[in-house]
């Protein structure tokens, strides 16, 4: 094997090489292959060969070629070591913050969810609270209104029992007058006790005192008459005075009802209003963890998002660290390889010259 055969190797090699080295120089603060060249090393031996140059010297040529090749491999170990080292940290760094990230966006997303829900039971339970108070108030008013107007009737009751104990007496003090009273007195007398029979409804309790005084009015000074007069009006106006009575036992009855009615509903009220602030206090606490956890939701599926990113690019960058490292290491190797046939050759070649 000749020179030409060698040269045909070297170029190839040196295509390989040079496609390595000009991909590399830009990343690495190395200079692959440098002012190094394998073809002068070649042209160098060479040389050497044809002016009869000892082994040594050709030999302490291609071993420089080699001693090169070897610290600029250990060189390109020790970066490679300190890349692989960042590369890992970065990766680990990157890869623990998209988990954090992503355990924080988690847990965001499951308080946003049980806020919303609670959020919507509370709004339901207010709805809910507000149309039981609107109903409540409603009630409240409706009895106001139901005693008031018992109040009113009430009232006219008591003119109605006044007016009928007025007329009441002023015939017992025709009674006393031994019946002594002039037509007119005795028609405005019965008509007064008319209108009380009608306003009382006790037409019938009235009608024999009535039908008394009007004999009186045909036959005065009958004394039979008048102290048979005088006994009905005694027992009427007792009558009616027990009716008032009892009407104002019933009344009293219906206001302490009323009273306690209005306060079992009015204290109702004061509870349900109590529970619907409450309520609406926890409303807007949750609206206000809904915004907040919005807020962390987002800033972490940002974060996420850009870190993610971050540890695609570190990924991408340090396999292509690991490629560079392999592509350059075998072309070193390569260099080394035909380093060994330039060695070879030049072996023969010597033992050659020395048998002519």
């Amino acid at each position: 094997m000749g020179f030409p055969l060698i040269l045909m190797k070297v170029i190839a090699l040196l295509v390989v090489l040079a496609v390595a080295n000009a991909s590399l120089a830009s990343k690495y603060p190395l200079q692959y292959g440098g002012k190094r060249s394998i073809m002068n090393i070649m042209m160098e031996v060479e040389n050497k060969l044809k002016s009869g140059g000892p082994l040594e010297t050709v030999n302490g040529v291609l071993n420089g070629f080699k001693n090169a090749v070897g610290q600029e491999q250990a060189q390109h170990d020790e970066v490679y070591q300190l890349q692989a080292a960042e590369c890992a940290s970065e990766i680990t760094y990157r890869s623990g913050e998209v988990q954090e990230a992503s355990n924080i966006l988690r847990a965001a997303n499951g308080i946003l969810k049980t806020s919303n829900i609670l959020i919507g039971k509370t709004q339901a339970t207010l709805a809910a609270i507000g149309d039981i108070l609107t109903q409540t108030r409603q009630h409240i008013g409706i009895i106001n209104d139901v005693r008031k107007e018992e109040a009113q009737t009430y009232n006219r009751a008591a003119v109605t029992f006044n007016d009928a104990i007025n007329a009441i007496d002023d015939s017992l003090d025709l009674v006393a007058a031994a019946g002594k009273a002039s037509f007119v007195q005795i028609a405005e007398l019965s008509t007064r006790l008319l209108k009380s029979a009608i306003a009382l409804k006790k037409t019938k309790s009235f009608m024999a005192p009535m039908a008394v005084l009007a004999q009186l009015s045909q036959e005065e000074g009958d004394s039979g008459a008048i102290e048979r007069l005088g006994q009905l009006l005694t027992t009427l106006r007792a009558e009616v005075e027990a009716a008032w009575t009892a009407y104002g036992e019933q009344n009293a009855v219906s206001q302490q009802q009323f009273n306690a009615q209005k306060e079992t509903f009015t204290n109702q009220v004061t509870r349900l209003e109590a529970v619907e602030a409450k309520l609406s206090n926890k409303l807007e606490n949750l609206q206000g963890v809904v915004s907040v956890q919005t807020a962390v939701a987002q800033a972490a599926s940002n974060r996420r998002t850009r870190n993610q990113t971050l540890w695609d690019d570190a990924t991408a960058l340090c396999g292509s660290f690991d490629v560079e490292y392999q592509t350059t290491t075998a072309g070193r190797r390569a260099e080394l390889v035909l380093v060994a046939e330039l060695e070879r050759l030049v072996e023969r070649r010597l033992a050659e010259k020395a048998d002519e």
